[in-house]
């Protein structure tokens, strides 16, 4: 499939240039695996994702750098970054992903086991669910629960009062 998009794509889809080689390939190949995994009765039958609802991509280690708090994307340029990277080792792959008109970059590394930290108490506890309280656990502790009802009793007060100020078909400007 690469090869037969690669020889069309000059001709029919000329903005396939204005992007990174890698997009496609990689788009390609994740397609290969979501028909794989629906043939083996893993997954469903994959669905085409439309332009502008979950719009992602994925790089390779080759076609990105990642240097202190900036991230080197082919096409676009160097791109700030939040944070620098938290795990050293060697770099996998890039996910560049849009939610809610922002993009995210999910950088994959893959580290040694002996960078993992250990657990300092390794102790067995148990744990009871009750009702006054969420979790007692055998050591004489008590976890209280979320108070979701006072929370949402509050807003439905408000709510409320708001709702029962309202005109029936009239449209404030």
């Amino acid at each position: 499939m690469r090869r037969q998009l690669n020889a069309i794509k000059r001709a029919q889809f000329p903005w396939m240039l204005e992007v990174t080689k890698n997009a496609p390939q990689m788009a390609i190949i994740q397609l290969g695996r979501a028909f794989q995994n629906f043939f083996e009765k893993r997954a469903r039958y994959p669905r085409f994702r439309r332009k502008g609802f979950d719009d992602r991509f994925t790089l390779t280690n080759e076609q990105f750098r990642v240097e202190g708090k900036r991230i080197r994307i082919p096409k676009l340029g160097w791109v700030r970054m939040r944070e620098t990277l938290r795990f050293t080792g060697r770099i996998v792959s890039a996910s560049v992903s849009r939610t809610y008109g922002q993009w995210y970059a999910s950088i994959t590394v893959d580290t040694e086991d002996a960078q993992l930290l250990p657990a300092e108490n390794q102790d067995a506890v148990g744990v009871d669910f009750g009702v006054t309280h969420l979790a007692t656990l055998s050591t004489g502790e008590k976890v209280a629960g979320p108070k979701a009802l006072r929370t949402l009793l509050d807003r439905l007060r408000c709510l409320s009062r708001s709702l029962s100020r309202k005109v029936k078909g009239f449209v404030q400007s």
